[in-house]
């Protein structure tokens, strides 16, 4: 028994131990609590004096920005005071130096009034004797407003040389060259006024014109450089990236950066004309129709007829017209009856049967085995409608042209089986044919066509 209680007292002396050393623990970490806890309290008292300062300056500058407004206000409005007091000194001054103008120009006044009342009356006169003279002459070339234009621009240049023959060192040598190139260039300018009011003029009474008017200055300098491109043998890419540039890039990036340049230039209408001829082609092949560019091929000498498409025996001659609907110029009959003349040209030319061909090509236009199609980017009008009716012509009214087409050629030689791209502006693009059933295709970006195995046919050699 006293053995066991012995044991007993151990455990519970041994635990009372154990207490003792929790308590002193406790003791310490309330002991280092209460010195954190001090320092807080130091902290938050240091933060609180911080803020009863930041408020007294508050208050201070409050009590600056009141005064400053009042002080500005009170400027402000000594100085509108001040600008009244001296817009009605100035009025005052004003009135009283035109009152004194008047007085001492009364008789220059009358006579100023009097002529200008004078050119009033006139100027209407005139007018109307203008008008009569450019109504009268429009069919003679406008002679009367190319001379008035032309001695108007020589009148500018003999002004200067006036200033030339009065000023402090007179140049009397130069002012008399000018005057005689003035003479020179009246006469040109004459010449060049009456070919250009006649040219618009026979536009406004046959639109269609404009299509067949040679290219401007601009645009032929453009031919020339590209003819003159072609013939050193450069590659075409060079008019759309500067050679610097070239050097830098890539095949691959150079090749698409000209052709979204090609893209994004402005065109000429006969430039905006033939991408039309290409779109439009493009949709026929799609279709599975053999496309002839015939109006690419032959420029001019088309005779109207843009595309010759053939599939299953059937042939459609297309004539295709981009014009601007802005314009409000419909596709009159004139294009109808032009197009189903040169579809019948062309059956005769082209058709098997030489004898009695007329006879066959009724019998054939009937049965649709030849037909003539009109597609335009604008409308036809009323009386064209109705003769497209009359011929049997096909219209497709209001097909406009996508610029993001896929236009790249994608062309597998049969002979040797390269697979060459074509871009655009290829010297060899509109007589490259494509057959989607042999593997050629079009592609969208340069990367697309490279990516499936061709190349461009123009490889640059460097300089």
């Amino acid at each position: 028994m006293d053995i066991f209680n012995k044991t007993k007292i151990n455990e519970l002396s041994s635990l009372i131990n154990e207490k003792e050393d929790e308590i002193i623990n406790l003791k310490k970490a309330v002991a280092e609590l209460q010195k954190e806890l001090n320092i807080e309290e130091k902290k938050v008292l240091s933060l609180l004096k911080k803020k009863d300062d930041l408020s007294k300056e508050y208050q201070i500058i409050q009590s600056i920005n009141l005064e400053l407004s009042s002080d500005l206000h009170a400027l402000k409005k000594d100085i509108e005071i001040s600008i009244e007091k001296q817009k009605e000194d100035i009025d005052i001054l004003t009135r009283s130096y035109e009152e004194k103008l008047i007085n001492q120009n009364d008789d220059f006044k009358l006579n100023l009034h009097t002529a200008k009342l004078t050119k009033c009356k006139e100027l209407p006169l005139r007018i109307e004797e203008d008008l009569q003279k450019i109504i009268s002459e429009k069919e003679i070339g406008f002679p009367w407003l190319a001379t008035a234009i032309s001695e108007y621009y020589k009148n500018l240049d003999n002004i200067y040389a006036s200033y030339l023959e009065r000023k402090k060192r007179p140049a009397f040598k130069e002012a008399a060259k000018i005057k005689e190139v003035a003479k020179e260039k009246a006469l040109f300018k004459k010449e060049y006024f009456i070919m250009k009011y006649t040219i618009k003029y026979y536009e406004s009474l046959f639109p269609w014109l404009s299509e067949y008017v040679g290219i401007n200055s601009d645009e032929l300098i453009e031919v020339l450089h590209s003819e003159k491109t072609s013939e050193k043998n450069e590659d075409p890419v060079l008019n759309y990236i500067q050679r610097g540039e070239y050097a830098k890039l890539n095949a691959t990036e150079r090749n698409q950066k000209a052709l979204d340049r090609y893209w994004s230039s402005t065109k000429t209408p006969w430039q905006i004309g033939r991408d039309y001829e290409r779109y439009i082609g493009y949709l026929y092949e799609k279709e599975g129709y053999r496309v002839q560019y015939f109006g690419i091929e032959k420029g001019l000498e088309d005779l109207g007829r843009d595309l010759v498409c053939t599939k299953d025996n059937i042939t459609e001659v297309i004539q295709c017209k981009y014009w601007s609907k802005n314009k409000n110029i419909p596709i009159r009959e004139n294009h109808i009856n032009q197009l189903f003349g040169t579809t019948v040209k062309h059956y005769m030319d082209f058709s098997v049967n030489k004898q009695n061909n007329l006879h066959y090509f009724l019998e054939d236009y009937y049965k649709g085995k030849i037909v003539g199609t009109m597609v335009t980017s604008t409308i036809l009008s009323d009386t064209a409608i109705e003769f497209s009716k009359t011929l049997n012509i096909k219209v497709k009214q209001e097909i406009e042209l996508d610029f993001e087409y896929p236009c790249i050629k994608c062309n597998i030689n049969p002979t040797t089986k390269e697979r060459i791209y074509h871009l655009p502006f290829d010297q060899q693009y509109d007589k490259t044919k494509i057959d989607f059933n042999s593997g050629e295709f079009y592609a969208k970006t340069v990367r697309e066509a490279e990516q499936k195995g061709f190349r461009r046919a123009y490889r640059w050699m460097g300089e």
